[in-house]
């Protein structure tokens, strides 16, 4: 395996369900099953997206709108040194994609880590 070689990341499926909350009510959302390799080495992550509170009936119906988002999410997380052989708990809370633009600015995810 070459350290320079890139991550692949595949949606291998995805889970519609309501999530039971901590804090209270149960939460809709989709639990996507990514699969990441490079070279040899084979993994599967889980990421849980739930909705922002504004998010549109299109955003909550899209599902290749948010399974890239778990993709993005765990590309950036790949590029900030997580491992996926470290196991843990991706929760994720999906907004409305920017209006006009494929991505938001660079350094800016559109998604934001789930705060318990």
């Amino acid at each position: 395996m070459s350290a320079t070689q890139e991550w692949t990341l595949r949606v291998a499926s995805g889970l519609a369900a309501h999530f039971k909350q901590p804090d209270g009510p149960s939460e809709p959302g989709v639990v996507w099953s990514v699969q990441i390799a490079r070279g040899d080495e084979r993994y599967t992550a889980m990421v849980k997206t739930l909705f922002a509170a504004d998010a549109t009936r299109a955003t909550r119906r899209d599902d290749r709108y948010q399974s890239q988002t778990a993709m993005q999410y765990l590309n950036d997380r790949l590029r900030q040194g997580w491992h996926p052989v470290n196991d843990e708990d991706h929760t994720i809370v999906l907004g409305n994609p920017l209006a006009g633009a494929g991505a938001p600015a660079a350094g800016k995810p559109w998604w934001r880590f789930w705060s318990s």
